[in-house]
């Protein structure tokens, strides 16, 4: 009898150590898998059903809680001018069916979302972007054959771009840039991404799947490289009703994005201990609007508006507990945030900084709006009260649509505002340079000029506009205006190129790009073009092209020589982070968001957190923060301890 109970217990041992480990998740639905959509598939094509060059590992200190590392790439090196790539595979990674993964696979890929026959797949989304002669490709105007990269063996990839992009190897992580499998995708131009015929490169691959509703993925049994968890298969449930689904069993994690779930969760004795709170990355603050009013181009004004604001009081009270105050653009606890210095909640000395611009306790100050769109803004809402008590300052909260707060927002000058704010947001897609300033970058390029050069500014782009109302350019004589007006603007823009000091600045923002004319150059070849064109519609629509030029190059004298030397500074660092690769971007980010923090055009106040419950078992879980977030992803970390 006791041998008998020694073999049943050792049978039900080994039946829960062996049996397959299943995890069941919420998650988007989706329509298909094709990485190389803006749409939800994407998340999961980075890493876990695809495997690119790169791919993401966890790194709480970065960008997204994650960082970029070699997956299918083993070694790279770049070109002297930074313009090609060499990529040498490992040669031990396989597709799912078993085949190995080659060069081919990621020249197929990368030239089929180049190709004017894929019209929907956007570039912008995707490092092919950066590919030399990607756009004349994708018109047509291009072969295939002359897109900047070439498989030149089994495993060697050679890639030439338009233009230097350090930051280039932190985009092959996206699902824009993963390889497919060609005699698949050949075979099946439809439907290759379907359970049946689907074949991928990542430690998990689909075995099924209901459109905008469920999908069952398992383990790729060909799959080679660092594989933390122990999860064999995984369900992801579209829609369903979330927390009440977790409550039931029915899932093993969810997000909480509501106050009143998460109110629950922390106060429910058991779901507080399966709780888990991370600070997310898109934060969200005020900026002044960009009309041509110069009420707040008085720094004084400004760093009085953002000392008298107590985030906490945002923070704790008006968003529920679901948000951590910020002194940067970014989350608090990254590595450019603890290198920033905010500005600090100080009432008394944002009262006395508004008395020395000349408006104490608010008396005499101009009428100022805070512009919202949708029915209400609770954020806003607490911001005039804060100021109004502080300060004795009175915003009108103005409700406009969606369309014109978008404008308001993103665009240079707006002079239909008046002087105001408006909240703004900081998302990121990726982790590349270009998003370590998480969109408080676009302050530099229109703020700290003048009133008057600002008025300058916004004349020269209607005129700009404007010409393409007109008719002109039919004379000789006309021409001979414009060719002259041209080459004094060169002249000058010239004297502006060789004065400036920054090589990054100079180079990349003042130069055209390799292979690109300069602004003389396209006048010119407008003008020879002309002599040649035969009918009024021709030369008026050359004439057309010639003037914008002018106004363009005008724009740019006016915007360079308009600049104070904080805004230069600005551009400069810009210039460096955008150029520069990732590590060394993350340095000139750090002195950039202090930069734009101190000017107060543009004051971060809070970052969302990632909430999310898992039942005590499941370990591993990686949230994914950016773009399309929170969701989860990085599947193969996932551990199920038993």
């Amino acid at each position: 009898m006791r041998k008998f109970v020694v073999g049943f217990l050792m049978v039900l041992v080994a039946a829960f150590y062996f049996s397959e480990v299943e995890v069941q998740l919420p998650w988007f639905g989706v329509t298909n898998f094709d990485p190389y959509y803006w749409q939800a598939q994407h998340i999961l094509a980075q890493g876990t059903i695809f495997e690119g060059l790169f791919g993401y590992v966890p790194d709480p200190k970065s960008l997204g809680g994650v960082k970029v590392v070699p997956a299918v790439c083993e070694s790279y090196t770049v070109s002297e001018d930074g313009l090609t790539y060499t990529f040498y595979l490992r040669k031990d990674k396989r597709w799912s069916n078993g085949d190995p993964v080659t060069a081919y696979d990621f020249e197929f890929a990368w030239k089929r979302a180049a190709s004017p026959e894929t019209p929907t797949l956007p570039l912008w989304a995707s490092p092919v972007q950066y590919i030399k002669n990607v756009y004349d490709c994708k018109s047509g105007a291009k072969p295939l054959d002359e897109l900047g990269v070439k498989a030149l063996d089994d495993y060697t990839l050679q890639v030439t771009l338009s233009r230097p992009m350090p930051s280039f190897i932190n985009m092959l992580v996206l699902g824009g840039a993963m390889p497919l499998h060609r005699k698949t995708v050949q075979e099946h131009p439809e439907d290759w991404w379907k359970p049946e015929y689907f074949v991928g490169n990542g430690p998990y691959v689909i075995e099924s799947f209901t459109p905008n509703y469920e999908i069952v993925l398992v383990r790729n049994k060909y799959y080679v490289g660092d594989f933390p968890g122990n999860v064999d298969r995984i369900v992801l449930k579209a829609g369903g009703l979330g927390l009440q689904q977790y409550l039931a069993g029915e899932i093993d994690a969810v997000f909480i994005t509501a106050v009143g779930d998460y109110v629950f969760a922390l106060k429910n004795k058991q779901l507080s201990k399966e709780l888990h709170e991370e600070s997310g990355v898109q934060w969200v603050g005020y900026e002044i609007t960009r009309s041509l009013s110069p009420v707040f181009d008085d720094i004084r004004i400004r760093k009085a508006l953002a000392m008298a604001i107590d985030k906490k009081v945002l923070t704790d009270i008006v968003l529920g507990g679901m948000a951590i105050p910020t002194h940067a653009y970014c989350s608090p606890d990254s590595e450019i945030a603890e290198a920033v210095k905010g500005i600090p909640y100080d009432p008394e000395q944002a009262k006395k900084l508004l008395a020395e611009a000349g408006y104490p306790n608010g008396k005499g100050f101009p009428k100022v709006k805070f512009y919202i769109t949708g029915a209400s803004d609770p954020v806003a809402e607490a911001l005039v009260d804060q100021w109004k008590k502080v300060l004795g300052i009175t915003f009108e909260i103005e409700n406009i649509e969606s369309g014109q707060f978008s404008t308001l927002q993103w665009s240079d000058f707006v002079p239909w505002a008046e002087p105001g704010v408006c909240t703004i947001g900081g998302p990121v897609n990726w982790q590349d340079s270009g998003s370590l300033m998480q969109t408080a970058d676009h302050t530099f390029w229109f703020y700290d000029y003048p009133a008057e050069v600002r008025q300058k500014l916004y004349e020269l782009r209607e005129k700009r506009e404007s010409v393409l109302r007109e008719e002109g350019g039919k004379t000789e004589e006309e021409w001979k205006e414009i060719l002259n007006r041209a080459q004094e603007l060169w002249e000058k823009w010239q004297e502006v190129v060789n004065s400036e000091p920054d090589e990054f600045l100079k180079k990349y923002f003042l130069l055209p790009a390799p292979g690109e004319l300069t602004f003389i150059e396209q006048i010119n070849k407008l003008y020879e073009e002309w002599k040649k064109a035969t009918t009024d519609e021709q030369k008026i629509q050359l004439w057309r092209l010639a003037m914008r030029a002018i106004y363009n190059q005008e724009y740019s004298l006016v915007e360079y020589t308009g600049m104070n030397p904080t805004n230069r500074e600005a551009r400069r660092l810009w210039a460096r982070i955008l150029y520069s690769p990732y590590d060394k971007a993350v340095e000139y980010a750090k002195k950039l968001q202090q930069l734009c923090v101190d000017l107060a055009y543009e004051v971060p106040l809070y970052v969302q957190k990632v909430v999310y419950l898992a039942k005590p078992y499941l370990k591993g879980i990686v949230p994914y923060k950016f773009s399309w977030g929170p969701t989860f992803f990085l599947f193969k970390y996932l551990t199920v301890e038993k």
